[in-house]
């Protein structure tokens, strides 16, 4: 009799051990335990969050007296000092930021990023802050002599013969040259540059005849021209876009809800679209 007491108690020892487990390992009764996030540790050692940027896209960021000013810029350091820390800016070409966020070698992201499936499958992004509409821009002359008043499509760039300006790892780039390789464009019809700004000097001398980028960028240039009385730009294409974010590493999981946290506090506040009638994002 008291072997079967034991073997019993034995049975109901198992029980409870084999549930137990059966809820810590299973993530529909307790969350499964998250990978550290060694980004988010480095981060509160040091008191501050390293950002990589092109600082070549006004109004979001741009470098004035050697220093990185702009929406994103200010918005950046607003988070940050919600979450007790500085920011450190590092400008980079914008193709080499994911590559550096990949890495770990730099903590997040900010320099105008469409948030895209492509970029999803190599980092993950915040929360977004706004969304663009893309725009192809050229000289008002240029337009007019052309005879072009709206184009419809990308693929009539041809139809004009126009040369249009991109920036390298740029949204805006993969579409022209997904349309130069399935035929739907000739090569000549895209020049890519290392930032845009080349791109707009080389339009404004003729070298090419639009550009092809995003708002509030291009609404900038175009307020630009006129305050300094330059020739006026139009628009002659434009189509809905992608909302833009921050990057980050796929595991810094931790950084992201903790940014995301202080960026939706800020919306909630109001100060996100004071920034925006600012720096004319809106």
């Amino acid at each position: 009799m008291a072997t079967k007491y034991i073997t019993a108690i034995g049975l109901i020892i198992g029980v409870v051990i084999a549930f137990v487990v059966g809820i810590y390992a299973s993530p529909l009764i307790l969350p499964k335990r998250e990978v550290e996030d060694e980004v988010w540790a480095r981060v509160v050692k040091n008191g501050k969050i390293v950002i990589g940027s092109s600082p070549d896209w006004p109004p979001y960021e741009y470098l004035e007296g050697g220093k990185f000013t702009g929406f994103e810029v200010e918005l950046v350091e607003m988070v940050a000092n919600k979450l007790g820390l500085k920011v450190e800016w590092k400008a980079m070409g914008f193709d080499l930021i994911i590559p550096e966020i990949e890495a770990k070698t730099i903590d997040l992201g900010v320099s105008g990023f469409s948030v895209t499936p492509e970029r999803l499958e190599k980092v993950q992004f915040t929360m977004p802050h706004s969304i663009t509409e893309g725009q192809v821009i050229m000289l008002k002359s240029k337009a007019t002599e052309l005879k072009i008043t709206k184009l419809t499509s990308l693929e009539q760039l041809k139809d004009y013969n126009l040369i249009c300006g991109v920036q390298v790892g740029t949204t805006e780039q993969d579409e022209l040259k997904d349309l130069i390789n399935a035929g739907k464009l000739p090569a000549s019809a895209m020049r890519t540059y290392e930032d845009y700004l080349a791109a707009l000097d080389d339009m404004k001398r003729g070298a090419i005849q639009c550009i092809y980028a995003e708002t509030p960028v291009t609404s900038w240039w175009m307020l630009e021209a006129e305050q300094k009385g330059e020739e006026a730009m139009v628009v002659i294409y434009r189509r809905p876009y992608w909302p833009v974010a921050w990057v980050a590493n796929k595991d810094s999981h931790v950084l992201v809800a903790k940014i995301n946290g202080a960026l939706a506090e800020l919306i909630a506040e109001g100060k996100v679209e004071e920034l925006k009638i600012k720096w004319h994002c809106t």
